[in-house]
């Protein structure tokens, strides 16, 4: 419970003051010797007079002044929000062992920022569903949409280049996705796909994917992962006595990633480093906090008029009292 205005607490205590000043100054033997009275028997009804009146008109004056200051009980009641349904699609081709994200010593791979950055983006998801593919020479679902937010950033955390095959099927991981959401009927939907390579394997064109999207109203974000072509080195086919890599370039598919962001309404990024990525994923938030942004609602109650209520019956009965029992005659 708070009160609008507390100050108007203190009027009990202006209220004694006052009544215990003004007793004392009162205080005068209307005959010249008081031997007589103190002969004079005191009946019960005399002894409880005062103390029953003072504290009626105490108990009035504390509750109107409590009236007076507005009670209220404040109730914060949390709005229903309405969750956003998220597929991450992520490419775990080989190519994301490509080497081009900058650090202070060297350079990451493409793997190694995805991991890092779509972890720290999953943990932070808040009344949201969130579900994981992956996707190389085929697509696979890793995580059908769940709130267990935990479970996806550790999955993420398992993705491993090559672990889907060699090839890239943007189109299949794309369309699994889809499939996923079509079948969900509460809630906002998008899909945010990355990858780094170009579309050659698989059933479904990206294309063709992207104008299904549209379709069914889901935004699908799409950020290409890289600066470019880059080397791969990967550790699992090593040559030559000094271990080195075997050389590769990983392509990078701008075009068709723009073509199916702007299909489906949604936006095409580039990351290119851990930053970099990291502002990809806060420009997202950004285009799809207003679905779920509901502020939470405070009720007040007022709670003055029993105050005031037992204020006015103690000051009644006070009054009653004071005009028959405690009545008192000249």
């Amino acid at each position: 419970m708070s009160f609008a205005y507390p100050w108007l607490l203190l009027l009990p205590v202006l209220y004694i003051f006052i009544r215990v000043t003004s007793k004392r100054a009162s205080q005068a033997a209307p005959f010249s010797s008081a031997i007589l009275l103190r002969q004079l028997p005191v009946s019960v009804r005399l002894r409880l007079r005062q103390p029953v009146l003072w504290i009626l008109m105490l108990l009035s004056v504390t509750a109107l002044s409590v009236a007076a200051a507005r009670p209220q009980k404040i109730t914060l009641l949390e709005q229903p929000r309405q969750g956003r349904n998220i597929m991450l699609v992520v490419d775990a081709s080989r190519s994301m062992l490509a080497q081009d994200f900058p650090m202070s010593l060297g350079h990451a791979s493409r793997m190694d920022g995805v991991r890092a950055v779509v972890s720290e983006y999953v943990r932070n998801r808040r009344n949201d569903r969130v579900g994981l593919i992956v996707f190389g020479q085929a697509a696979y679902l890793q995580s059908p949409l769940t709130s267990d937010t935990a479970l996806v950033e550790e999955l993420v955390q398992g993705i491993r280049p090559g672990m889907a095959g060699d090839g890239t099927a943007i189109g299949d991981g794309l369309g699994l996705a889809l499939k996923r959401l079509k079948e969900v009927k509460d809630g906002s939907k998008a899909i945010i796909l990355m990858t780094d390579g170009v579309n050659n394997a698989g059933q479904v064109s990206p294309l063709k994917a992207a104008r299904v999207a549209k379709d069914l109203d889901i935004q699908v974000h799409t950020i290409g992962i890289g600066a470019g072509t880059a080397p791969i080195i990967d550790p699992q086919r090593l040559t030559g006595m000094m271990g080195i890599g075997v050389g590769q370039m990983a392509e990078f598919d701008e075009t068709t990633l723009r073509s199916i962001a702007t299909e489906t309404g949604g936006i095409y990024f580039n990351a290119s480093s851990f930053e970099g990525f990291k502002e990809v994923y806060r420009q997202i938030e950004k285009l799809t906090q207003t679905d779920i942004e509901q502020p939470d609602r405070t009720v007040v109650e007022e709670l003055f008029w029993k105050y005031a209520l037992i204020g006015a019956l103690s000051y009644l009965l006070a009054l009653l009292l004071n005009a028959t029992i405690f009545m008192r005659v000249p």
